[in-house]
């Protein structure tokens, strides 16, 4: 089944990141972590890939607008985006996916996210926590630096409403911008993992990011001999 919304508009979040707002179209619904196919119109931008691509979908069900996170490029798609006028109307699949809340809370779940990964774990969090649904989530979010990281401010702050929430965030490249950060740094490892989770032996672990980003994870969960059962994995791979 697809839906027509109404594109309401963009705003930059972090360096090439860029959010847009879409009218949530009646009728519908999904669960936090999907994601659905977006269609945009043909605007004059083509190439071999279309004008049609997954996102995955960053607001909470409990919110009014659905949000969309990604990093504009030379694609016809990302163009499009970059030009549509507020008004526009695109058509949205229905939602899939299954990086989604368990309906137990007895499992406490890890999320591993990198660059515009995040998008389904703000859906996430933010439903966790408006919801309080008692889940116990951890989620650990690396980026560059603090410049180039959505939504980071929003996610600090989350735990201050949602005791069963931790968040993790840690810096791979504060050479290369200004240094407003007094966290985390370097890439996400076991050992960051053993020492900021206490339950990451019993955790289920759910893993979004660029194809790199995933496989590095991987391996750190194979480093932690943690079952491929309690793996879930979502690749963005740009574009």
């Amino acid at each position: 089944m697809e839906y027509t919304a109404k594109f309401i508009g963009r705003e930059k979040l972090a360096a090439e990141v860029t959010l847009f707002h879409i009218e949530k179209p009646e009728g519908f619904q999904f669960l936090a972590g999907q994601y659905c196919l977006v269609s945009v119109p043909d605007m004059g931008f083509q190439d071999d890939r279309g004008l049609r691509r997954p996102f995955s979908i960053g607001s909470s069900p409990l919110e009014k607008e659905l949000l969309f996170v990604t990093k504009l490029g030379g694609s016809a798609l990302k163009r499009t985006m970059g030009e549509m006028a507020p008004g526009t109307a695109i058509t949205i699949g229905q939602p899939y996916g299954f990086l989604t809340l368990p309906e137990t809370t007895a499992t406490p779940l890890v999320f591993l996210a990198g660059g515009v990964g995040i998008a389904p774990f703000r859906s996430l969090c933010r439903y966790a926590t408006d919801a309080a649904t008692g889940h116990a989530i951890t989620l650990f979010y690396s980026s560059r630096t603090p410049e180039e990281t959505p939504f980071l401010d929003e996610l600090t702050a989350m735990p201050g409403q949602n005791s069963r929430l931790r968040v993790v965030a840690t810096m791979t490249r504060l050479a290369e911008g200004p240094a407003r950060w007094n966290g985390l740094t370097g890439r996400l490892s076991a050992a960051m993992i053993k020492g900021q989770c206490a339950a990451w032996e019993s955790a289920e672990y759910y893993i979004a990011g660029p194809p790199v980003m995933a496989d590095a994870m991987k391996q750190t969960l194979e480093e932690l001999h943690i079952p491929q059962g309690r793996i879930k994995i979502e690749l963005f791979a740009g574009g």
